[in-house]
């Protein structure tokens, strides 16, 4: 059992993702401007480069609609 875990595992770790390129989630935060949270995030996680799958979240307070 232990044996064929790890086989799946090692399997797993140098398997290549195909050109799968995962999202990026960008938090914008109340007063916050959209470069504001880019730096944020690229602080925190790196730089984003030129990836074309990047999800925006922007956070408002409760009743504030624009």
């Amino acid at each position: 059992m232990v044996a064929a875990i790890k086989r799946r595992l090692e399997a797993l770790e140098t398997r290549t993702l195909g050109g799968f390129v995962p999202w990026v989630r960008i938090i914008q935060h109340v007063g916050q401007t959209e470069a504001e949270a880019t730096a944020d995030y690229e602080a925190e996680h790196g730089p984003i480069g030129e990836s074309n799958s990047i999800l925006r979240v922007i956070i408002r307070k409760p009743g504030c609609h624009a």
